[in-house]
């Protein structure tokens, strides 16, 4: 017989995925701070931005390749990603607070994500309790 260890929460928060989430809220919160503060880095600020979203793309196949599927981990990156957008939305309507049109445009583009998120997951728990009833 196998030797099956326990998951214990210590042994989910080392996840690989995970691990690479805490980065990706790091590079996250970098990218912003130095559009806020530092706006002559916007380069720098540019490459940690993306590279927080290519992390999206590598924790997910980590979690897959290692078996390491979690609640917290898909909360974490679901939290992330919305943390991101809203942060880069709220740094480019203080640039281009004299342009209320493009302000006005990219919050309801963002919203209207938020609002397909929501009817997605709504949807996915009300079937998987339809199916439970079956």
């Amino acid at each position: 017989m196998a030797n099956k260890t326990a998951t214990t929460a210590g042994n989910v928060l080392l996840y690989i995925p995970n691990i690479i989430g805490y980065l990706r809220v790091v590079l996250t919160l970098l990218s912003i701070t130095l559009m806020i503060i530092f706006p002559t880095h916007w380069k720098i600020a540019i490459i940690c931005y993306i590279s927080s979203f290519v992390g999206d793309l590598f924790d997910g196949m980590a979690a897959r390749k290692f078996n390491q599927c979690s609640t917290f981990g898909g909360l974490l990156d679901m939290v992330t990603d919305r943390c991101s957008t809203a942060a880069l939305l709220c740094v480019l309507s203080r640039e281009y607070a004299d342009e209320p049109i493009l302000v006005l445009v990219s919050s309801s583009a963002y919203e209207s994500t938020l609002v397909s998120c929501y009817v997605s997951a709504l949807s996915s728990s009300l079937c998987m309790s339809w199916y439970s009833v079956i």
